[in-house]
């Protein structure tokens, strides 16, 4: 692997990771009675841009170095399941979460001109579980992948 794809790696795994983050301080204070939607409309557009970085970055490495280098290896290791099925579940919900990271940033920006739409508060901040579960569960395939090598 080169230095340059392991850096793209380091900034996939990273950016992923502190943007579920975001989005868990995202759900914690869209659940306050009175949020300051200024910082949570900041933050969500901040976990957009690192998914997307996330994503990018992740998508390079696949088509560059995974599919010929790693895959093979797993595939032929003692966990071949773990691409099998942890891999290409993790490769068809990943493409969501950024599509979900941009209608959270959408919403909490709307929310900053209509701080009183209460609905709106409410399906964002389950939006934003639904994120975070997605991005944890995509975060612990990635984790049992690169454990299976």
């Amino acid at each position: 692997m080169t230095t340059t794809l392991a850096a793209l790696l380091i900034v996939h795994v990273l950016g992923g990771i502190i943007a579920i983050g975001m989005h868990n301080v995202v759900l914690m204070h869209l659940l306050k009675k009175a949020p300051n939607y200024v910082f949570v409309s900041r933050l969500a557009w901040s976990a957009f841009v690192l998914f997307i970085l996330s994503w990018a970055t992740s998508a390079y490495y696949y088509v560059t170095y995974y599919g010929s280098a790693v895959k093979p290896r797993i595939l032929a290791g003692s966990l071949p399941f773990a691409h099998t099925f942890f891999m290409e579940t993790k490769e068809h919900i990943f493409l969501v979460l950024p599509f979900l990271a941009l209608s959270i940033a959408l919403c909490t920006t709307y929310l900053r001109m209509n701080p009183d739409d209460d609905n709106l508060r409410k399906g964002t901040a389950f939006l934003t579980l639904v994120a975070l579960v997605v991005g944890v569960v995509t975060a612990a395939s990635g984790i049992i992948v690169s454990g299976s090598i």
